[in-house]
Order: C-alpha cells, then structure tokens, then sequence
C-alpha cells in the first residue's frame, strides 16, 4: 500500500515544475514530503487530509493501484490536475521558484543599499532609495523605500513610498521586481550587473518603472545599488534617503560616473512619450 502511495505522489507531482512547489502549496514540509515519495515514511493523517485537499482527491484514492489511478487522474479535468490555479498563478508560481532556486547565490547580496537613479518626476536630480535584501521561507526577497520632500510644503518634511519584491540571480545578473504596496498599482524591475563577486560595493545596472507623477510615463534610468557597511543603523540609512541634486557631494564620484551624470540628460534618463 505504502508502494502505491508512493508511486501515486510522484505522478501527481510530475504535473508541476516542481516537487518545491508542490510541497509549498500543499503546506507539507519538503523535507519530509521527499520521505514520502521516496517511500521512507507514510504520512500522517492531518499530512495526508491536506494531500488529499490539495490534489482534490477522495480518501482512498491515493492507496490504487498504480494504473488504476493514472486512469483516475487521466479522466480528471487538467484544472483539477494543477491544484484549481489560474494560468497566471501557474506563471508566479513559476517565479517563485525561478528566485527559490536562486537563493543560494543571492546570499552574498543580503543587506541594506542605498539605490541611485535619476527621478523622472524631478529633472536634474538623483533620487536615493533604501533597499533591504533578506530571506524569508528560502526565498530572496527585498523591501524598498522612497523617502520624498513635500514639492510645496516644509522641505524638511518628507513622505515615504514602500515597494516589496523578490529577487533572482539570472545568469550572472541580480533581477529585483517589486510593487508598490500602498495603491498596488506601480511595478518596477532592476537588473544589475555585479562588476566583483568577491567584494559587494557597487552594482550597476537599469530601472524600468512607471513614474510616480500625474503624468505616469514609463522611464528607463542608469541605476546603481551601494552597499551598506554594518555599521550603519536603518534609521540613519533611511534619513539619508531624499533627492539629490546631480551635482550634490552627497553622491559618490564613481556613482555619478556610472549614473553617467556628466553626459547630456537624454543619456540617463529615457522617458516614453505621452
């Protein structure tokens, strides 16, 4: 019987990219979801309620013989085979699992930067962000904000803007997407381009993003990520968020080269037409 289970398990989960996932969206440990497909232990009763909730089967089902229940599953619906999910879940399920796959190498990148890039809705500044990398459920994710002055209010008075994402390492390229989490109607994308995995200081890559202006014009900008020493608390990371003139001396000197700075407005910054 344990056999049968066994081999049935392993047919459900040959319909997903991964046993991972399947374990993730069934809530069943991995490690000993692995026991049972590997017929080392069968699960326990509550384990193997949420098996069966999960696939939608009934309680005997996963104990048929082998044919028997590729017969069953065969004569299912394909939704049912895939957990109910909508096709686009199916494709963020399949991010998550691009970014779990990545951790590993995205381990040396965990901490806290500060982020360069020209504003669209402020020609001739540089907008300095805190971006936090951590883990969570062995996955990379990533917690950002934008610390702004009022334009006609007190200038020392700032409001912020929050974003979270996950990250992958694609290739030899850090990929960062985010949302905006208060309207949920903003979503971002980073790619950088580690220049010396042995010693994290700067990665420099692109932004693309919509602007945050009434105008809401896709922009494309120079980006680059600046990592943190230890030493520095969050709070005074984020109390040196704000604009910053291009020319300020606030922003590094190779910073401002690799924002291309120097080089005419159109070279830095890329707007769309409205």
């Amino acid at each position: 019987m344990s056999s049968n289970l066994m081999i049935n398990l392993r047919t459900l989960c040959s319909y997903y990219p991964s046993i991972s996932q399947v374990s993730k969206l069934a809530k069943i440990n991995r490690q000993q979801f692995n026991k049972y497909l590997g017929g080392q232990s069968n699960p326990s009763l509550s384990s193997l309620r949420k098996i069966n909730d999960f696939f939608g089967l009934e309680a005997d089902e996963l104990f048929l013989a082998p044919e028997d229940f590729k017969q069953l599953v065969n004569h299912r619906p394909r939704a049912l085979q895939n957990g109910n999910q909508h096709p686009l879940q199916n494709l963020i399920d399949s991010a998550i699992q691009s970014a779990e796959q990545s951790h590993a190498f995205l381990k040396p990148y965990h901490g806290i930067y500060h982020n360069y890039y020209c504003s669209p809705s402020n020609p001739g500044e540089v907008l300095r962000t805190l971006v936090c990398v951590y883990e969570e459920d062995g996955v990379t994710l990533t917690k950002s904000v934008e610390r702004l002055p009022y334009k006609h209010k007190d200038k020392t008075r700032h409001f912020t803007v929050r974003y979270h994402g996950f990250a992958q390492m694609i290739r030899d390229r850090v990929v960062f997407n985010d949302y905006e989490t208060l309207t949920l109607n903003n979503w971002g994308q980073q790619i950088y381009y580690p220049a010396n995995r042995s010693r994290i200081d700067l990665l420099v890559g692109l932004t693309t993003a919509i602007s945050g202006g009434l105008d809401h014009r896709p922009f494309c900008s120079h980006v680059v990520l600046e990592k943190l020493d230890s030493e520095v608390s969050l709070k005074q990371a984020l109390q040196a968020c704000s604009l910053l003139s291009i020319d300020s001396d606030e922003i590094r000197a190779d910073i401002k080269e690799k924002l291309h700075l120097s080089n005419d407005t159109s070279q830095t910054l890329i707007t769309a037409d409205s």
